[in-house]
């Protein structure tokens, strides 16, 4: 269960946000990134790149419930987040 997500509002090229997100006050993934793709904005796990320049994810999912879980959690938090930033430049 997810029990904190955090938002740290970026705006690097298609990077629009760092995020991190914790699981029952126990385990806590940093630098999963909302990015700006061609068809709207999507999740991308942490990752890094090895000396073969093969991308390979940290930390990610193991079942399609378990990704939709936590897209959905961060899409919603990232949502509250730009709609309170909005309201508060206004």
């Amino acid at each position: 269960m997810i029990t904190n997500v955090q938002i740290s509002q970026v705006n690097l090229d298609k990077i629009k946000a760092i995020v991190s997100i914790t699981f029952d006050d126990a385990l806590t993934v940093n630098d999963i990134r909302i990015i700006e793709g061609p068809k709207g904005k999507i999740v991308e796990m942490p990752r890094r790149r090895p000396m073969n320049d093969v991308n390979k994810y940290i930390a990610h999912p193991l079942t399609p419930q378990a990704w939709q879980m936590i897209t959905d959690s961060i899409m919603e938090a990232y949502e509250k987040s730009t709609t309170e930033g909005n309201q508060q430049e206004g």
